[in-house]
């Protein structure tokens, strides 16, 4: 697959308001592989204090991402991720100043990915040798629909990735929503004790 795009809608009743139902899903189709869901749900097998997020799709391999739980988002903390029959690895530096720096490091299926703010906050990059998948979202914490441009030869594994992570909370991945965001990840990973 060459350069391309395709676009995703939300597609819960609610899709007409900003405010989304709280398992919101979006679909579409993407050229050349049918159509795809995306979908917040419950982590399976992961207790009530993580959330995880699903893209499947006609050819496209499923994807699952669970972490700890930000609102109805699973964040990078704790993660666990399998995109087809390959289970992934992340890791980022949080004390990261630049966009690359504060990127999420991904390996998957023998390939390195980063994963990366755009310089909107609405966009979103990942990024190996020679692809870019970029997603654009029309709102930030409440996207209607979801724009998606490619670069480079993108295959399904990539795209099936960059659908993937617009489920998991990375706010923290710039450097103003790193403190926007401080005060209610400490409080995720703080044991309820009232």
């Amino acid at each position: 697959m060459s350069t391309a795009g395709f676009t995703l809608r939300h597609t819960d009743p609610e899709a007409a308001s900003r405010w989304l139902a709280p398992a919101p899903s979006w679909g579409g189709a993407i050229p050349g592989l049918g159509s795809v869901e995306l979908r917040y749900g419950n982590a399976v097998g992961r207790g009530d204090g993580f959330a995880q997020f699903s893209v499947a799709g006609e050819r496209l391999p499923q994807g699952v991402f669970s972490g700890i739980r930000f609102g109805r988002a699973p964040l990078p903390a704790r993660a666990r991720f399998q995109v087809g029959e390959y289970t992934g690895t992340l890791s980022r530096r949080r004390s990261g100043l630049s966009r690359d720096g504060r990127a999420l490091r991904i390996g998957l299926a023998g390939r390195a990915y980063r994963y990366r703010r755009g310089q909107d906050k609405r966009v979103t990059e990942l990024l190996r040798q020679g692809i870019v998948v970029r997603v654009t979202r029309d709102d930030w914490s409440r996207p209607v629909t979801l724009d998606v441009r490619t670069e480079g030869q993108v295959d399904a594994v990539d795209l099936s990735l960059a659908l993937l992570l617009q489920g998991v909370y990375t706010r923290h991945l710039a450097q103003s929503g790193r403190w926007y965001s401080l005060p209610g990840r400490i409080l995720n990973r703080t044991p309820d004790i009232f």
